[in-house]
């Protein structure tokens, strides 16, 4: 599942205007240096790599910008559902417990015995005693 939103989140990303702009400034300018690099000198070749170089960085900047704000959003939203679903749960516990007391007192209105819950603790706890009881017989 998180996979997934990952990748929702990167094809979201890779959608933006200002993603796309940088994909296609640097194949453009990649095209030129291959158009041009045998033309090129030296500096100039290190100008065009240092004019590059500032373009790159900017948009890396303007890129981890959008996703510390898509980051954040996610956050936001992962909180909001934790603390709908707590809510939930405690109506539902709540609600729960107002519909066994309505039946425990319909059972005690018409007489009836209500099935008390059995703990699997008890029921493995008597072997263990029936067994030390024995060893302590045979002694």
């Amino acid at each position: 599942m998180a996979l997934t939103n990952i990748q929702k989140i990167v094809q979201k990303l890779s959608e933006q205007k200002n993603v796309k702009k940088v994909i296609a400034d640097v194949q453009s300018v990649t095209h030129d240096l291959q158009t041009k690099i045998q033309k090129l000198s030296a500096d100039q070749a290190v100008k065009k790599y240092k004019d590059l170089a500032k373009k790159v960085v900017a948009a890396e900047n303007e890129l981890q910008k959008e996703v510390h704000k898509v980051v954040t959003q996610v956050k936001k939203s992962a909180t909001d559902v934790e603390k709908n679903l707590a809510s939930y749960k405690k109506k539902a516990e709540a609600q729960r417990a107002k519909i066994e007391k309505a039946i425990k007192a319909k059972a005690a209105e018409y007489g009836v015995k209500t099935a008390k819950k059995s703990s699997k603790a008890k029921t493995k706890a008597k072997p263990a005693v029936r067994k030390a009881r024995k060893k302590a017989v045979r002694k």
